[in-house]
């Protein structure tokens, strides 16, 4: 077999490892910047609701608090949404602060796609609209995208958990459980 032939033979495999291998780079990288966070101090913040209430880290402190990043067109973050629906239900008898925060108006989505995908969501809880300061102060703006990211703090404003991916109640109730 010719040099030739082996390397047309091989190029496929070797662009698909590599496009693999540079997923799982790209993943790992992102992971750790998730991560990072986890027994670091809440980010000062204020940022208002959809209903024009402020909310900042003074006005979460002793209580367990859950912030829930996502944004428009992703298809974890709609179908993790019931689970979410169902955790805030129970929120109040948990005692903790439940913030959906939407990374939309960091990735330059249209307003009115953010206004259908928040309206879709149903959440009884307090939908915020992140900014870049609010996004970076956590994992990055760089990487709003990647969503959906819940960071569970304890009542003394520490980070302790910080989970990617879909969310189920059960998995959002043991992570404030284990924080108070």
């Amino acid at each position: 077999m010719s040099l030739r032939t082996r390397v047309s033979l091989l190029t496929p495999l070797l662009l698909v490892l590599a496009w693999y291998g540079g997923k799982a780079f790209v993943r790992k990288h992102v992971d750790g910047l998730i991560q990072s966070a986890v027994d670091h101090d809440l980010p000062k913040f204020s940022l208002p609701d959809r209903a024009g209430v402020l909310w900042s880290h003074e006005r979460v402190a002793g209580k367990p608090l859950v912030l829930h990043f996502l944004r428009s067109r992703c298809s974890s973050c709609d179908a993790e949404a019931e689970a979410y629906r169902r955790f805030e239900a129970r929120a109040s008898e948990l005692d903790c602060v439940v913030l959906h925060l939407f990374t939309d108006r960091v990735l330059g989505f249209p307003p009115d796609l953010t206004e259908r995908t928040i309206a879709s969501k149903n959440f009884a809880a307090p939908v915020l609209l992140a900014d870049t300061s609010f996004v970076d102060a956590f994992h990055s703006a760089k990487w709003s995208n990647v969503t959906p990211v819940t960071y569970v703090a304890d009542a003394k404003g520490k980070i302790r958990y910080a989970l990617r991916g879909g969310q189920t109640q059960p998995a959002l109730e043991a992570a404030v459980a284990a924080v108070t």
